[in-house]
Protein backbone atom coordinates (compact mmCIF):
# COMPACT_ATOMS: atom_id res chain seq x y z
CA UNK A 1 0.00 0.00 0.00
CA UNK A 2 1.38 3.40 -1.01
CA UNK A 3 0.89 5.82 1.86
CA UNK A 4 0.57 9.58 1.87
CA UNK A 5 2.75 11.29 4.44
CA UNK A 6 0.23 13.93 5.45
CA UNK A 7 2.34 15.05 8.41
CA UNK A 8 5.31 15.76 6.14
CA UNK A 9 3.14 17.91 3.89
CA UNK A 10 1.71 19.80 6.86
CA UNK A 11 5.11 20.25 8.52
CA UNK A 12 6.47 21.75 5.31
CA UNK A 13 3.69 24.34 5.34
CA UNK A 14 4.33 25.09 9.01
CA UNK A 15 8.05 25.55 8.36
CA UNK A 16 7.24 28.09 5.65
CA UNK A 17 4.85 29.92 7.99
CA UNK A 18 7.40 30.02 10.81
CA UNK A 19 10.13 31.30 8.52
CA UNK A 20 7.90 34.03 7.14
CA UNK A 21 6.51 35.19 10.50
CA UNK A 22 9.33 34.38 12.90
CA UNK A 23 9.29 36.50 16.05
CA UNK A 24 5.71 37.67 15.59
CA UNK A 25 4.23 35.34 18.25
CA UNK A 26 5.17 33.79 21.55
CA UNK A 27 5.83 30.06 21.79
CA UNK A 28 2.39 29.49 23.32
CA UNK A 29 0.73 31.54 20.58
CA UNK A 30 2.54 29.52 17.93
CA UNK A 31 1.34 26.27 19.52
CA UNK A 32 -2.26 27.48 19.31
CA UNK A 33 -1.78 28.72 15.76
CA UNK A 34 -0.25 25.42 14.61
CA UNK A 35 -3.10 23.44 16.20
CA UNK A 36 -5.65 25.59 14.36
CA UNK A 37 -3.65 25.31 11.14
CA UNK A 38 -3.76 21.51 11.39
CA UNK A 39 -7.55 21.58 11.69
CA UNK A 40 -7.69 23.77 8.59
CA UNK A 41 -5.22 21.45 6.83
CA UNK A 42 -7.61 18.54 7.35
CA UNK A 43 -10.28 20.39 5.37
CA UNK A 44 -8.00 21.76 2.65
CA UNK A 45 -8.43 20.36 -0.85
CA UNK A 46 -5.40 18.42 -2.15
CA UNK A 47 -5.16 18.00 -5.90
CA UNK A 48 -3.04 14.83 -5.56
CA UNK A 49 -5.94 12.94 -3.98
CA UNK A 50 -8.84 14.99 -5.36
CA UNK A 51 -10.30 15.68 -1.92
CA UNK A 52 -9.38 16.91 1.55
CA UNK A 53 -7.30 14.77 3.94
CA UNK A 54 -10.35 14.38 6.18
CA UNK A 55 -12.52 13.20 3.27
CA UNK A 56 -9.74 10.79 2.27
CA UNK A 57 -10.12 8.90 5.54
CA UNK A 58 -13.87 9.42 5.90
CA UNK A 59 -14.51 7.42 2.74
CA UNK A 60 -12.69 4.37 4.10
CA UNK A 61 -14.46 1.47 5.76
CA UNK A 62 -13.68 0.66 9.38
CA UNK A 63 -11.51 -2.28 8.35
CA UNK A 64 -9.84 -0.08 5.76
CA UNK A 65 -8.97 2.51 8.38
CA UNK A 66 -7.46 -0.13 10.64
CA UNK A 67 -5.43 -1.67 7.83
CA UNK A 68 -4.19 1.79 6.89
CA UNK A 69 -3.14 2.42 10.49
CA UNK A 70 -1.21 -0.85 10.47
CA UNK A 71 0.52 0.10 7.24
CA UNK A 72 1.58 3.51 8.57
CA UNK A 73 3.21 1.80 11.53
CA UNK A 74 4.69 -1.04 9.44
CA UNK A 75 6.21 1.37 6.91
CA UNK A 76 7.39 3.72 9.67
CA UNK A 77 5.45 6.69 8.29
CA UNK A 78 4.02 9.13 10.86
CA UNK A 79 0.42 8.23 11.67
CA UNK A 80 -1.81 11.24 10.81
CA UNK A 81 -3.91 12.61 13.65
CA UNK A 82 -6.73 12.88 11.10
CA UNK A 83 -6.69 9.10 10.69
CA UNK A 84 -6.80 8.59 14.45
CA UNK A 85 -9.62 11.11 14.72
CA UNK A 86 -11.69 9.21 12.18
CA UNK A 87 -11.06 5.91 13.97
CA UNK A 88 -12.14 7.46 17.27
CA UNK A 89 -15.29 8.81 15.62
CA UNK A 90 -16.23 5.31 14.44
CA UNK A 91 -15.91 3.93 17.98
CA UNK A 92 -14.78 0.46 19.06
CA UNK A 93 -15.48 -1.34 15.80
CA UNK A 94 -14.78 -5.06 15.40
CA UNK A 95 -11.78 -4.22 13.25
CA UNK A 96 -10.33 -1.93 15.91
CA UNK A 97 -11.04 -4.39 18.73
CA UNK A 98 -9.23 -7.07 16.72
CA UNK A 99 -6.00 -5.10 17.19
CA UNK A 100 -6.10 -6.17 20.84
CA UNK A 101 -4.96 -9.60 19.65
CA UNK A 102 -1.82 -8.12 18.12
CA UNK A 103 1.48 -8.04 20.00
CA UNK A 104 3.30 -5.17 18.30
CA UNK A 105 3.72 -2.65 21.13
CA UNK A 106 3.19 0.49 19.05
CA UNK A 107 0.11 -0.89 17.34
CA UNK A 108 -1.42 -2.06 20.62
CA UNK A 109 -0.76 1.33 22.21
CA UNK A 110 -2.63 3.00 19.36
CA UNK A 111 -5.51 0.56 19.84
CA UNK A 112 -5.68 1.25 23.58
CA UNK A 113 -5.65 5.02 23.05
CA UNK A 114 -8.37 4.82 20.41
CA UNK A 115 -10.63 2.36 22.22
CA UNK A 116 -10.19 3.78 25.71
CA UNK A 117 -12.37 2.24 28.42
CA UNK A 118 -15.13 1.14 26.06
CA UNK A 119 -17.05 -1.71 27.78
CA UNK A 120 -16.68 -3.95 24.73
CA UNK A 121 -12.91 -4.05 25.26
CA UNK A 122 -12.89 -4.80 28.99
CA UNK A 123 -12.90 -8.61 28.82
CA UNK A 124 -9.96 -8.59 26.42
CA UNK A 125 -8.10 -5.98 28.51
CA UNK A 126 -8.32 -8.27 31.55
CA UNK A 127 -7.00 -11.18 29.48
CA UNK A 128 -4.12 -9.11 28.13
CA UNK A 129 -3.12 -8.17 31.65
CA UNK A 130 -2.45 -11.84 32.41
CA UNK A 131 -0.61 -12.66 29.18
CA UNK A 132 3.18 -12.81 28.89
CA UNK A 133 3.09 -11.37 25.36
CA UNK A 134 2.65 -7.85 26.76
CA UNK A 135 5.35 -5.90 28.59
CA UNK A 136 5.03 -3.48 31.50
CA UNK A 137 4.37 -0.50 29.22
CA UNK A 138 1.27 -2.15 27.77
CA UNK A 139 0.16 -3.44 31.16
CA UNK A 140 0.55 -0.01 32.75
CA UNK A 141 -1.74 1.39 30.06
CA UNK A 142 -4.21 -1.47 30.56
CA UNK A 143 -4.29 -0.87 34.32
CA UNK A 144 -5.01 2.82 33.78
CA UNK A 145 -7.98 1.97 31.55
CA UNK A 146 -9.30 -0.82 33.77
CA UNK A 147 -9.19 1.43 36.84
CA UNK A 148 -11.88 3.54 35.22
CA UNK A 149 -14.20 0.50 35.21
CA UNK A 150 -12.91 -1.32 38.27
CA UNK A 151 -16.30 -2.56 39.51
CA UNK A 152 -17.16 -3.97 36.09
CA UNK A 153 -13.93 -5.97 35.77
CA UNK A 154 -13.55 -6.98 39.42
CA UNK A 155 -14.37 -10.66 38.89
CA UNK A 156 -11.77 -10.95 36.14
CA UNK A 157 -9.11 -9.10 38.11
CA UNK A 158 -9.42 -10.74 41.53
CA UNK A 159 -7.75 -14.03 40.40
CA UNK A 160 -4.71 -12.04 39.24
CA UNK A 161 -3.92 -11.11 42.86
CA UNK A 162 -2.35 -14.57 43.19
CA UNK A 163 -0.18 -14.19 40.09
CA UNK A 164 2.86 -12.18 39.06
CA UNK A 165 0.42 -9.53 37.86
CA UNK A 166 -0.62 -8.83 41.45
CA UNK A 167 0.67 -5.19 41.38
CA UNK A 168 -1.65 -4.33 38.49
CA UNK A 169 -4.57 -6.19 40.05
CA UNK A 170 -4.25 -4.36 43.36
CA UNK A 171 -4.02 -0.99 41.63
CA UNK A 172 -7.24 -1.68 39.72
CA UNK A 173 -9.12 -3.17 42.67
CA UNK A 174 -8.29 -0.16 44.83
CA UNK A 175 -10.58 1.87 42.57
CA UNK A 176 -13.66 -0.28 43.17
CA UNK A 177 -16.48 1.77 44.63
CA UNK A 178 -18.79 -1.11 45.51
CA UNK A 179 -17.76 -2.63 48.82
CA UNK A 180 -16.59 -6.24 48.55
CA UNK A 181 -14.82 -8.11 51.36
CA UNK A 182 -12.69 -10.00 48.85
CA UNK A 183 -11.29 -6.75 47.51
CA UNK A 184 -10.75 -5.33 50.98
CA UNK A 185 -8.97 -8.46 52.20
CA UNK A 186 -6.73 -8.52 49.13
CA UNK A 187 -5.68 -4.90 49.64
CA UNK A 188 -5.23 -5.35 53.39
CA UNK A 189 -3.19 -8.55 52.99
CA UNK A 190 -0.89 -6.84 50.49
CA UNK A 191 -0.36 -3.97 52.92
CA UNK A 192 0.40 -6.27 55.84
CA UNK A 193 2.74 -8.61 53.97
CA UNK A 194 4.38 -6.26 51.48
CA UNK A 195 8.06 -5.35 51.40
CA UNK A 196 9.16 -2.21 53.25
CA UNK A 197 9.35 -0.18 50.06
CA UNK A 198 5.81 -1.25 49.10
CA UNK A 199 4.13 0.02 52.28
CA UNK A 200 3.52 3.60 51.03
CA UNK A 201 2.01 2.28 47.78
CA UNK A 202 -0.30 -0.20 49.49
CA UNK A 203 -1.30 2.40 52.09
CA UNK A 204 -2.35 4.59 49.17
CA UNK A 205 -4.45 1.75 47.75
CA UNK A 206 -6.27 1.37 51.08
CA UNK A 207 -6.89 5.12 51.12
CA UNK A 208 -8.21 5.02 47.56
CA UNK A 209 -10.55 2.10 48.36
CA UNK A 210 -11.97 4.05 51.27
CA UNK A 211 -12.88 1.33 53.79
CA UNK A 212 -12.33 2.65 57.31
CA UNK A 213 -11.79 -0.89 58.58
CA UNK A 214 -8.20 -0.47 57.39
CA UNK A 215 -7.53 2.21 60.02
CA UNK A 216 -6.31 -0.17 62.73
CA UNK A 217 -3.71 -1.72 60.39
CA UNK A 218 -2.54 1.70 59.24
CA UNK A 219 -2.30 3.01 62.80
CA UNK A 220 -0.34 -0.05 63.89
CA UNK A 221 2.13 0.49 61.05
CA UNK A 222 2.57 4.23 61.59
CA UNK A 223 3.48 3.68 65.25
CA UNK A 224 6.58 1.70 64.31
CA UNK A 225 9.76 3.51 65.28
CA UNK A 226 11.75 2.24 62.30
CA UNK A 227 9.70 3.74 59.46
CA UNK A 228 11.19 6.53 57.37
CA UNK A 229 9.71 9.97 56.86
CA UNK A 230 8.24 9.30 53.41
CA UNK A 231 6.49 6.15 54.62
CA UNK A 232 5.23 8.04 57.66
CA UNK A 233 3.74 10.75 55.45
CA UNK A 234 1.95 8.25 53.23
CA UNK A 235 0.54 6.39 56.22
CA UNK A 236 -0.61 9.64 57.80
CA UNK A 237 -2.31 10.67 54.58
CA UNK A 238 -4.08 7.29 54.32
CA UNK A 239 -5.28 7.51 57.93
CA UNK A 240 -6.68 11.00 57.39
CA UNK A 241 -8.26 9.97 54.08
CA UNK A 242 -10.20 7.29 55.95
CA UNK A 243 -11.43 9.75 58.56
CA UNK A 244 -8.81 9.02 61.21
CA UNK A 245 -6.25 11.28 62.84
CA UNK A 246 -2.65 10.87 63.94
CA UNK A 247 -1.31 13.50 66.34
CA UNK A 248 1.67 11.79 67.98
CA UNK A 249 4.85 13.88 67.59
CA UNK A 250 7.68 12.08 65.78
CA UNK A 251 11.31 13.06 65.28
CA UNK A 252 12.69 12.39 61.80
CA UNK A 253 15.63 14.79 62.03
CA UNK A 254 18.09 11.94 61.40
CA UNK A 255 16.14 10.40 58.54
CA UNK A 256 17.87 10.73 55.16
CA UNK A 257 14.67 11.31 53.16
CA UNK A 258 13.62 13.97 55.67
CA UNK A 259 16.99 15.72 55.36
CA UNK A 260 16.66 15.84 51.58
CA UNK A 261 13.15 17.28 51.78
CA UNK A 262 14.34 19.82 54.34
CA UNK A 263 17.27 20.82 52.13
CA UNK A 264 15.01 21.22 49.11
CA UNK A 265 12.59 23.28 51.18
CA UNK A 266 15.31 25.66 52.46
CA UNK A 267 14.99 24.61 56.09
CA UNK A 268 11.24 24.13 56.48
CA UNK A 269 9.37 20.87 56.35
CA UNK A 270 6.15 20.38 54.43
CA UNK A 271 4.16 21.63 57.42
CA UNK A 272 6.02 24.96 57.35
CA UNK A 273 8.10 24.32 60.45
CA UNK A 274 11.69 23.37 60.99
CA UNK A 275 11.05 20.17 62.94
CA UNK A 276 10.07 16.66 62.05
CA UNK A 277 6.41 15.93 62.70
Amino acid sequence: MKLIDFDEKFNRKVAEMLEKHAGERTEEEWEDAIAKAYEQFGDTYMGAIGMTPRQYFEKMTESGLVETLKEYILQDVPVPDILCGELEKRGASDALLALLNETDEELVHYALNLIGSDPRALPRYAEMLSEEAYDEHIKDALADLLKERADEVKESILPLVKTENKPYALEILSRCRQRDDRVFEALLAAFRTGEEEEVPLYAGYLAAYGDERALSALEEQIDREDIDFVTFQELKFAIEALGGEYTKQRDFSQDESYKKIMAAGAGTDIFGSGKGN
